[in-house]
């Protein structure tokens, strides 16, 4: 994700599961007094809901959008690697191996060794797989 979305990194923490949320939904937590929702990225990505903190190097990454809706979350991740630059060239397209809800998510892949795929917030915060919880119409995520 580009690091101008990415509002700061915080330690796994206790999450409250929130009652009828999807899967995608891991559960929220306060984050200086305010309700932060927490999204279990792997399931975003096609991949089965993690349990709390599952590995000792999980995290929460907090993402805030800078323009449009300016909605704010975390994203439960496994881990986190080093931060990449992307080349000159910019990002090559995304692989035609990716799952069908992974897709929706890259807008590219930066092909230098290791490759990492580029996730677009707005494209996270918008996931069908959020949708399911019923909300009313001038509810923000």
């Amino acid at each position: 994700m580009p690091l101008e979305d990415v509002q700061e990194v915080i330690s796994m923490r206790p999450l409250t599961r929130v009652f009828h949320a999807p899967a995608a939904v891991a559960g929220v937590t306060s984050l200086r007094g305010e309700v932060l929702p927490v999204l279990d990225l792997g399931v975003l990505l096609g991949h089965s809901p993690a349990g709390f903190g599952a590995t000792a190097d999980a995290r929460i990454v907090v993402v805030r959008e800078k323009t449009g809706k300016k909605r704010r979350a975390g994203l439960r991740v496994d881990a986190l690697g080093p931060l990449r630059e992307v080349a000159a060239g910019g990002l090559a397209p995304p692989p035609s191996t990716l799952s069908a809800a992974a897709a929706e998510l890259v807008v590219g892949v930066i092909p230098e060794a290791p490759p990492c795929s580029v996730l677009a917030l707005g494209s996270v915060l918008d996931s069908h797989l959020l949708a399911s919880v019923a909300a009313p119409a001038d509810a923000e995520v």
